[in-house]
């Protein structure tokens, strides 16, 4: 018998679930292809700079580095792939205005995921670049609820909020942003009230604040807090406000837009519109997406860019 351990939060897949997952993702590659989207393999390693840049300790936390014994100097093993295609479009496509790409395979954390114990994922997504306008950002939702209908979910709900939102929100404040993001995430009033008492803000913005954490950050409460914040917050709930409208009305009966403010990136690379997607039967967010222009802009390419991924064995698991 062997002696050798397995390494905690990794697994093999072999029999069925192997099938299942090459099943799932040939079907979603000929929804992506179908839509006009390319396919991208990138390397499983990364130089570490390569991953951070404009994500910052967001992913490095999250990154497994090691030294290279064929002399590349420092390496890092993959936590997430959009950086890899930010790179791949700043660097090897460059000839191209307009990119609309798709990928799938294997990224490793650093530690376990909270919920699943898991350190690895199938991760499998779009990105869609070069596409200022919000017809990118109905294309790219489009293709969330696509995927989510392949994939043998029902009733899909895209949830959409802004992270300049939440900038506005936070502006002045002595804590990060990846603190702030951690609290709303919670859904905790007592735990933003706690923390808002070392927090010196208006009235207007703790209470909205607080009305994130309780998960009553809807339509209803953008156009109430408008003109009581700050420029920042009525200039990005306009953006949220309007893109909402136009996506209801492009894909009504294909999924149901919902909006809430208090949504926030899996990681924190985004800067712009933000989503999750839902489907009935699922408790956890089975997608997140958003623009993160400002990476592709410190990868040395500043031009608009959007995307959304999941994992793949977590909707095996969830189907």
């Amino acid at each position: 018998m062997s002696t050798i351990k397995p390494i905690l939060g990794l697994d093999d897949a072999f029999g069925a679930r192997a099938k299942a997952l090459r099943t799932l993702q040939f079907k979603l590659r000929e929804v992506y292809e179908k839509a006009g989207f390319s396919e991208v393999i990138p390397t499983l390693v990364e130089r570490p700079e390569a991953l951070n840049s404009g994500a910052g300790s967001f992913l490095s936390d999250q990154t497994v580095v090691f030294t290279d014994p064929a002399d590349a100097g420092l390496l890092a093993i993959r936590p997430d792939m959009t950086p890899q295609i930010a790179r791949i479009v700043a660097t090897r496509l460059t000839h191209k205005a307009i990119l609309k790409l798709h990928y799938s395979g294997q990224v490793m954390l650093a530690r376990p995921d909270v919920r699943t114990g898991s350190r690895q994922q199938w991760q499998t997504g779009v990105e869609c670049l070069g596409l200022a306008s919000v017809d990118g950002d109905v294309e790219v939702m489009h293709l969330a609820a696509l995927s989510m209908a392949a994939a043998g979910f029902t009733r899909p709900v895209l949830q959409v909020g802004h992270m300049g939102l939440i900038a506005a929100l936070i502006e002045g404040t002595k804590a990060s942003l990846e603190t702030w993001v951690d609290l709303i995430s919670r859904y905790s009033p007592e735990d933003i009230t706690a923390h808002l008492a070392t927090e010196t803000l208006s009235d207007a913005a703790k209470n909205a604040l607080k009305a994130l954490s309780a998960g009553g950050a809807d339509a209803d409460w953008l156009l109430a807090n408008k003109g009581q914040i700050n420029d920042d917050f009525d200039t990005a709930a306009d953006d949220l406000l309007n893109l909402v409208r136009t996506v209801e009305n492009k894909l009504s009966g294909e999924v149901e837009i919902v909006i809430d403010a208090a949504v926030t990136p899996r990681f924190l690379y985004h800067s712009g519109m933000v989503f999750t997607g839902f489907a009935s039967g699922s408790s956890h967010a089975l997608l997140h997406g958003g623009r993160y222009d400002e990476m592709m802009a410190a990868h040395g390419r500043d031009m608009p860019a959007i995307g959304f991924s999941f994992d793949l064995w977590a909707w095996l698991d969830n189907t």
